[in-house]
């Protein structure tokens, strides 16, 4: 992805923005979705990249945590939006940090020294890189974003504690989950039973074949 993506119609794309505020947030923002809440121009496409850019949408067009609680966040969450549009012009803001509010011929120059884009390009990428920043606060520090909670591993834990005293004792706690078929039989739980008592003995010492 280009470090400076832009559309031919900023105007459009702060309309864009603003619209997605204050509508329900979609499983997915791509060019079917465009052209479902109006945007069908051709020219509206590069919106959905430039999102990305900005990381209000992941790789897939998802809308992301920056985009909840920072898109539709209010004035507390344009913070959020802020800090997305720093990570996306990364370069830019190393040089400017204040680039939200730089004069249009300096991040013209910068842009032009950093890319390869032709003057009707290189206008647009400012422009549109002016149109996202209205919608940041870059003045005031960016709450943190929780990281989506991932399912834990499931099977045995073990918890290893210093012993007390001068011996050096260790004490080793293991639990285990273990399962077996549902069945009618009381054999199967007695054989599943028994052989776990034998396992659990080598466990503390004991040996598996007591004479």
């Amino acid at each position: 992805m280009s470090q400076f993506p832009y559309t031919v119609a900023p105007g459009p794309l702060g309309e864009f923005l603003e619209k997605l505020k204050n509508i329900g947030v979609p499983d997915k923002i791509d060019y079917a979705y465009l052209g479902q809440i109006g945007f069908t121009s051709s020219n509206h496409r590069p919106f959905v990249p430039i999102l990305k850019h900005i990381e209000l949408l992941d790789g897939k067009g998802v809308p992301t945590d920056r985009y909840r609680k920072g898109l539709r966040g209010g004035e507390s969450g344009k913070a959020i939006v802020a800090e997305g549009i720093r990570n996306g012009y990364s370069k830019l803001f190393s040089t400017y940090p204040d680039a939200a509010t730089r004069p249009t011929t300096e991040l013209t120059t910068f842009v032009k020294a950093n890319s390869d884009l032709g003057d009707k390009a290189l206008r647009s990428a400012v422009s549109t890189f002016q149109t996202v920043c209205k919608f940041g606060n870059f003045g005031a520090p960016a709450p943190e974003i929780a990281e989506e909670e991932h399912e834990k591993p499931k099977g045995n834990h073990k918890r290893v504690e210093s012993g007390s005293g001068t011996s050096g004792a260790v004490t080793i706690n293991v639990n285990l989950a273990l399962s077996v078929d549902a069945t009618s039989d009381p054999a199967v739980y007695d054989a599943f039973f028994a052989a776990m008592a034998k396992h659990l003995k080598v466990l503390d010492g004991g040996s598996a074949n007591p004479a």
